[in-house]
């Protein structure tokens, strides 16, 4: 190989590399305009390396979105980094130098950065909730005593007051006190952390445990529950991650009910037991607005969200997936006719072996 075919092979090489890169590169010289690209720049603007040289770079974007490439101007010849904004996206653009046969070019590396800035904004949100978790342990454990005492002192009273009105009060006093006590221990196991331990449960009874935590604001915003249980929902699960991943869905369909302005929301929670394939199907059904199509395949991604800045973080269904896929279980999401939503949970009921263990019989099947 001569000189020549070497210089032509690494030539070759070299914009191979460029090209393979999924960073947007590209050079501007003096003039502002667009010498050198490589193929994912090239690609964002549906165009072929060679269809973009010789163009303004603001022609393109169709903004000033390197000050209208005028970084050929400047007297600094040292690299320098910032960010810019362009498409909705936030990207780290990288400016350096290059001095090519007597002329002044500028080297940009554009870097992608929206998806790292929503992990940092995300592991904050993060943080933030895990503060709030420690905040309401701390809470409910300085409830429980005074609730301890409310309830002890109206047994108390109950059996000592021989007036049936006063004895039906006292009764509705306990009643209230064993309702908080009963909201505060939910509270309790939603927010320790531990490592995951399954057990057999009851669906039907996590399900309830999760409407008590979210029973003011259901009937704040008016909007009814509706359950149809299956007397044998026993599965072999992590109590405290199938009642997040509960909660989770209650609060997806509270918020698809409020955006959609339904004026009598609704929703359904349905347990059923396949006996055929040991397993309980839960189902959670809105009729909120439904999902859009475009957001179906998506819907279960790490950080997608279609709520506001503040409202959604985009890892609760995510998290919910990657939970029932640990409990060897699916979900899935579709449309309901008529409007609104329904997710579909399906867990295995657990083995024999696993209902021995755990010192129990074995759930009873029912005849359908």
């Amino acid at each position: 190989m001569n000189q020549q075919q070497a210089i032509l092979r690494s030539q070759k090489q070299w914009l191979a590399i460029m090209d393979a890169i999924t960073d947007y590169i590209f050079v501007v010289d003096e003039e502002q305009r667009l010498v050198k690209v490589n193929n994912s720049f090239a690609a964002v603007f549906g165009m072929s390396p060679r269809e973009t040289v010789g163009r303004q770079c603001a022609e393109l974007f169709g903004m000033d979105i390197l000050g209208a490439c005028a970084v050929a101007a400047e007297t600094d010849e040292s690299p320098r980094t910032f960010e810019q904004e362009f498409g909705g996206e936030t990207y780290q653009i990288s400016v350096f130098p290059l001095v090519e046969d007597g002329a002044q070019l500028r080297i940009h590396v554009m870097k992608n950065m929206s998806e790292l800035k929503r992990l940092k904004d995300q592991l904050h949100h993060a943080d933030k909730f895990s503060s709030i978790g420690l905040l309401v342990s701390g809470v409910a454990h300085e409830l429980n005593n005074p609730l301890t005492g409310a309830i002890a002192y109206s047994e108390l009273l109950g059996m000592k007051v021989t007036d049936e009105n006063i004895r039906q009060d006292v009764r509705k006093i306990l009643e209230s006190a064993e309702r908080c006590k009963k909201i505060v221990d939910n509270l309790l196991t939603f927010s320790r952390q531990q490592a995951p331990t399954k057990s057999l449960e009851s669906v039907n009874d996590i399900i309830d445990r999760v409407i008590e935590l979210r029973s003011y604001w259901l009937r704040k915003n008016k909007i009814a529950l509706v359950r149809e249980y299956d007397p044998v929902s026993t599965v072999y699960v992590d109590r405290q991650q199938i009642q997040q991943v509960i909660l989770n869905l209650l609060l997806n369909a509270e918020q698809a009910i409020e955006s959609s302005g339904q004026a009598h929301g609704r929703v359904t929670f349905t347990t059923r037991y396949d006996r055929a394939g040991h397993r309980v199907i839960i189902t959670i059904a809105d009729n909120g607005a439904g999902v859009p199509p475009r957001v179906l395949s998506r819907i279960f991604d790490p950080f997608f969200t279609t709520k506001p800045v503040g409202v959604g973080t985009g890892l609760g269904l995510s998290l919910s997936r990657g939970i029932i896929a640990e409990h060897e279980g699916a979900i899935k999401v579709e449309n309901v006719d008529g409007g609104g939503a329904r997710f579909t949970i399906d867990l295995p009921t657990g083995t024999a072996a696993h209902q021995v263990g755990a010192g129990l019989k074995p759930a009873p099947t029912m005849e359908k």
